[in-house]
């Protein structure tokens, strides 16, 4: 009985170990791949906070690795600011830039997953999460 038992523990060990030796062979050699989310905002100080706090709660809730751009079109408000101080707690690069720079900036980045946001348009702002 007891060499039964312990046949049993030891290919539910032996399972465990080769499951967990697959797994990390399939993270090391596959690269993971990165999101990249473009937030394009003008006057948005109301909006641009929480939806970057969403934005990095989401991808660490489901593990994906994100990185994120602040293409701002010239706000007069606190945008930049927030989006500033909240540079300091996550990874977010921000940028003043055009809408046919932004075009631009999506072409030379098309063999990558972009997503762009406009906040400035609040229709299909919960459809960007659907792609995390």
């Amino acid at each position: 009985m007891m060499l039964g038992l312990a046949w049993i523990i030891g290919c539910y060990a032996a399972g465990v170990a080769i499951i967990h030796w697959l797994h990390w062979q399939w993270r090391r050699c596959g690269k993971p791949r990165t999101t990249h989310y473009v937030l394009q905002t003008y006057n948005n100080q109301l909006q641009v906070e929480w939806y970057l706090r969403s934005l990095y709660f989401f991808s660490w809730m489901k593990g994906k690795a994100i990185s994120v751009t602040l293409a701002d079109e010239g706000s007069t408000d606190d945008t930049l600011a927030i989006a500033r101080r909240l540079s300091l707690e996550h990874q977010l690069s921000i940028c003043t830039i055009a809408e046919r720079d932004l075009e631009e900036w999506v072409l030379k980045h098309a063999d990558e997953q972009v997503v762009v946001v406009r906040l400035n348009q609040n229709e299909g702002l919960e459809t960007a999460f659907k792609y995390m």
